[in-house]
This record gives C-alpha cells, structure tokens and sequence, in this order.
C-alpha cells in the first residue's frame, strides 16, 4: 500500500481511442451495444446484437473487449451505465453517447476502474460539471481525463476488484429474486384477466384511454433545485429516483402543479428505457414523467399490471417517437391501444393477491438495501486505500 498514489485517469487508460480497421473485414461480424444494453444495475455488458463492419463502422463508437463503457448523456449518465463491455467478436460497436476507456495493461485495471467510475461521487460530480442544454447534457472528455483515481499496484488492484465483483454479485442475486417476484404477479395478472388484445374472457372492450386519464408533469427551473428538504418545499421525483435515493431533489412547494402518492401508477415518458411502469414514491413529477389515474370502475392495481403486459410494453417501445436522441411515448397511440375493463369485484380480488405479494417484496426489499449499504462502504473505503 506504500507505493501507492494518485493519478489522473488519463494518464492510465485511452479515453474515446481510435478505432483501426486494417486487421477487420467489412463482412466480418462485430458485437453492436446500443444504450439500452448496458444496464443500470450491471458492472459488465454483453451484446445485444451482431452486425457486419460495414453496417456499423461509421456512425457508431467503436471499443475492444475489456473496455469501460461510460453513457455521457443525461439521464443514462446520473442513472449509472457504466460498464466493462465482454465481446465475442474481435470488436464492437454501440450508441454515439458511450465514452470509452481503455485502461493501459500495465498501470490499471479495467474491473478496478469500472467499480471506481459507478461510485455515487463520481456520478454527482461528473453530473455538475456536463455541459450543454437542458436535455442534452454531457458528461465532458476532460473530465473524466482530469478525474484523479487512487492507484495501487496491480495485484492491489485486482484484489479490491474482486473483493468489489463479489458483493456486487449478492446484490445482482437479490435483484434477480426481486424481479422473479415481479414476474410472478404479471402471471396473477394474465391468468385473472387474459391477454388485453385477445380478450378470451369476453371482457367489456375498451381503449386505454377510455380506462386511463394520462396527466403529464411539470417541470420548474433547474435554479429552484435543492438537495436539502425544508417545510416549504416538495420532492421533485424524476424518473433515475425510482432506482436510487442518492440523488433527491426538491423545489418550493408553491411552485409545484402536479402531484402524486406512493400508490399513484406513474410512466416514465423518454428513455432507454422508454415507457417504464413506476410506483412507490411521492411528490411532485417532472416532464418526464406521467401520472396514469384510473377512472371510474377501475383500481390502480389493475391498471400498473394492465400497463406492465409485455405486448403493450412492446407496442409502445415500436412507435416511440425519437427527438435528439431520446425516445419517447407516444401518448396518442398509447391512449388508442385496445384493452378491456373486468369487472370491479375481480380487480379487487387481484389487489388483495398483490398486497400478500407486497409483504414479501417489502422483506426482499430491505435485505437489497443492506446489501446495497455494504457496498457503498466498500467501495468507499476501497479508493481511500482502506479496504
């Protein structure tokens, strides 16, 4: 630990490298990453796809195996797609917004800079210093340059690497337990009700908009932000608080029009991901956010599930409109989607099932927060030469 010291990311690890093509073909195959494959809650990336050199070679950010991805675009920044990308072909390519860092063999370690980038710090810091207009802002090559990384030797390196690799994988495990959980209630769903579309139940047909009242948020000036809470103000959620409480935000109350409860069904309006069923805050909502209020005859429970069914998800996915680079729900198709409305008294039957079903998700839910405390102090203490 005695030879260890501080450097700037720089000077260790290639930052956006040139791509060379004379070794590749056109026609060979190269892994394709767009933004929606690297995941929030996942230190490592695969391939999605796989896509011939020529098809991808222009347009497209390059990356060998081994490399950090980095989104550097608001939301996907703050929300975490951070990742070390494994390829099966001798390349790949993916979206414009990832930097790319490709640590030198012989000062880091790509396992050991991933865990050090995803760190909450890193994330807040790199969030104020982007540049660019509301909606598009960037995290700036310089910064990351510039970013000072504690630096061990190697073999220190890799062993705080896997000390970090392994609580991260009892968090994936507990993750993977919640999401099962999830899946269990969309089968409830499915087999009280039958599928939207075909209806095999006979269900009074109906569109989502005669079911669903979509109100959209508001979104106040970015200088009434603040991240201490107060009597006179109110917690603006946006869309990354539904993953994480690190980053809270509130604004004056009396500067708030629209408003939500824990139980509200709200939809994520822009992506990757687009069109994410969300519950469980309150507060205030940007214009990233809608709230989806059910009418008369119909529980909330009913519609977050109705919303969460895979062919609708995908539906909504295909037709997203895209601007600057962001998709988006397209509300007026959304609202014309063919549904059904069972009655009253079977909707209630399933909330009843979903309430057991929330008992247990709140027990999982606490050992995921524990799991998640051990390793923020972790990865605390590791980049302090304490771990």
């Amino acid at each position: 630990m005695s030879s260890a010291f501080t450097v700037p990311v720089g000077e260790v690890a290639d930052i956006n490298p040139t791509f060379k093509s004379a070794t590749i073909s056109p026609d060979e195959l190269v892994d394709f990453l767009p933004m929606a494959a690297v995941d929030e809650g996942n230190s490592v990336a695969l391939a999605t796809e796989y896509r011939p050199l020529s098809d991808v070679q222009k347009g497209y950010t390059n990356f060998n195996d081994g490399d950090v991805l980095l989104a550097k675009i608001t939301p996907c920044f703050e929300n975490g797609k951070i990742a070390q990308v494994r390829l099966k072909h001798r390349c790949g390519f993916g979206s414009t917004e990832f930097h790319v860092l490709r640590p030198h063999a012989k000062k880091l370690d790509g396992r050991y800079l991933v865990h050090f980038l995803r760190r909450d710090e890193i994330r807040i810091d790199g969030a104020r210093k982007m540049t660019g207009s509301a909606g598009q802002r960037r995290v700036p090559k310089h910064y990351l340059e510039s970013l000072p990384i504690y630096l061990p030797a190697l073999s220190e390196q890799r062993r705080i690497a896997a000390i970090l690799d392994q609580a991260d994988s009892l968090r994936a495990k507990r993750r993977e337990a919640l999401a099962q959980l999830e899946s269990l209630s969309q089968s409830i769903f499915v087999e009280m009700f039958g599928d939207p579309v075909a209806n095999p139940k006979r269900f009074p047909a109906k569109t989502l908009g005669e079911i669903i009242k979509f109100e959209g948020g508001s979104q106040p000036p970015a200088s009434t932000f603040s991240s201490e809470d107060a009597p006179d103000r109110i917690r603006l959620v946006q869309i990354r608080d539904f993953k994480s409480d690190r980053f809270k935000t509130y604004i004056p109350r009396k500067l708030s029009k629209r408003f939500f409860e824990e139980d509200d069904v709200m939809i994520g309006r822009y992506g990757p991901p687009v069109f994410q069923i969300l519950r469980g805050l309150a507060g205030s909502y940007n214009v990233a956010l809608m709230k989806a209020v059910p009418r008369d005859g119909v529980t909330k429970d009913f519609v977050f599930h109705l919303l969460k069914e895979e062919r609708l998800h995908k539906f909504v996915v295909a037709n997203s409109e895209r601007t600057a680079g962001q998709s988006g729900v397209n509300l007026e198709l959304l609202e014309k989607y063919q549904a059904y409305l069972p009655p009253i008294e079977l909707q209630i039957q399933f909330s009843k099932q979903m309430a057991q079903l929330k008992t247990m998700a709140k027990s999982m839910n606490d050992a995921q927060d524990e799991s998640d405390s051990l390793f923020a102090s972790l990865q605390h203490r590791a980049f302090r030469g304490e771990l």
